[in-house]
């Protein structure tokens, strides 16, 4: 799960700063969340991209 620090933390995943955006286990994640220390941070889809066309 990917989150966003809303506070200053450290803990297993190491030293945390306001505004960093670091990945923990989905329980973890949701402690943190529930506790008001994370915010949950969506993934943003990967576009497509086209590769060059090769000549043979």
């Amino acid at each position: 799960m990917k989150v966003r620090a809303l506070a200053d933390i450290s803990g297993p995943m190491g030293r945390k700063s306001v505004g960093e955006e670091f990945v923990v286990g989905a329980t973890e994640g949701k402690e943190l969340v529930d506790r008001k220390l994370v915010e949950a941070v969506e993934d943003a889809p990967v576009k497509p991209t086209k590769e060059p066309k090769t000549e043979a």
